[in-house]
């Protein structure tokens, strides 16, 4: 039996997340998996991206294809990634959002990417500024929004605001996302402000409505999918992929993107500067961005990637659908997740604030 390992590591194989998705666990993709350790002089790539955001063959077919063996791990948040990368925990490849992206340029963490061979086949979205410059540095991978999921079995009046997260007739039944910039950032969309305000006072503010929220919130989760489908959650605060999936698994459930508008993201492949194995990691990107093997993607996790010419290949359903390919109309109510630079600190002290003080 041949060596070529893959290996995935989920927070908790009973969790399904943005990137995540009904009824598909972690020993699914343990079973692909082949024993033995990988010899010192094996081409080998280790991968670090978001829990289920990626087809549950695209690894297997990749290591048999190529023979390069791969150790696949999970992360559930991008603090986690971000926090991984500064203590220099071996990756190759790993996967990024807008905000993190630029983070991790202006810290020099990232390396520039030579040889990948699908940036003119990229759509128009990550063709201009500031992803033209940002290029250099990642492969745009998939995108979606963030809104309001909500099962209508229980929420009769559909949401059209941020104000509904905030409701007190679902006291315990609502849940936000687990990260800073979309909590923080919804609540600074709600009050007027812009969704990546540095100016304290605004802040404050946010916060003020963030901690006046906590005993409507379930919990802030990025584990929301099964909890919307089975009527344990009626609102969530979610990115629209997964609720794509949702609704596939339960008709009731549904999405807005609140009028205040919101974000919307892409999410990239990048190399960290002391990656070992670089020259593979490349080798990997040339080949999950092929379109019709970046189509499969798209079709697991109803999120749109970035290929233009996969278009042949993507679920005309998902297509057809706003969840999965967003309306021009609902795109011209968002904007990106920036870098805030030092002011991250702050946020990152009023997130902890926010969440383990009463």
């Amino acid at each position: 039996m041949k060596k070529h390992s893959l290996r995935v590591l989920a927070p908790d194989a009973s969790l399904l997340s943005r990137r995540q998705f009904l009824g598909y666990t972690a020993g699914a993709i343990l079973a692909m998996c082949m024993p033995g350790c990988v010899s010192s002089s094996e081409r080998r790539l280790n991968i670090y991206n978001y829990s289920y955001y990626i087809a549950p063959d695209t690894v297997k077919n990749f290591i048999h294809e190529t023979g390069i063996s791969v150790v696949y791990d999970e992360f559930s948040s991008q603090d986690v990634l971000f926090a991984k990368l500064k203590l220099g925990a071996g990756y190759d490849l790993v996967v990024a959002s807008d905000y993190m992206l630029r983070r991790l340029i202006r810290q020099q963490i990232i390396d520039t990417i030579d040889g990948f061979k699908y940036y003119s086949d990229m759509i128009d979205l990550v063709k201009k500024e500031p992803w033209s410059s940002l290029c250099r540095y990642c492969v745009p991978y998939l995108w979606g929004t963030t809104g309001i999921g909500y099962n209508r079995k229980y929420v009769k009046k559909a949401p059209t605001s941020w104000n509904d997260l905030w409701n007190e007739d679902y006291v315990g039944r609502v849940t936000m996302l687990d990260e800073k910039r979309d909590a923080i950032g919804a609540a600074l969309i709600k009050l007027g402000y812009n969704g990546n305000s540095c100016d304290h006072k605004q802040l404050a503010a946010a916060q003020k409505e963030l901690t006046h929220q906590k005993h409507i919130l379930r919990q802030y989760t990025n584990d929301y999918i099964d909890g919307l489908a089975r009527g344990e959650i009626w609102l969530a605060q979610a990115w629209s992929g997964d609720i794509s999936r949702a609704k596939d698994a339960n008709p009731n459930i549904d999405y807005i993107l609140p009028k205040e508008g919101s974000f919307f993201f892409v999410d990239s492949w990048c190399i960290p500067k002391d990656a070992a194995h670089k020259r593979e990691a490349v080798e990997f990107l040339n080949y999950v961005m092929q379109p019709e093997i970046i189509a499969k993607v798209t079709n697991f996790t109803s999120y749109p990637n970035t290929i233009a010419t996969s278009m042949p290949y993507v679920s005309k359903e998902l297509i057809n659908k706003p969840l999965g390919y967003p309306s021009a109309e609902m795109m011209k109510r968002t904007f990106a997740q920036e870098d805030i630079g030092a002011e991250e600190k702050n946020w990152d002290k009023m997130w902890e604030s926010i969440k383990f003080k009463n």
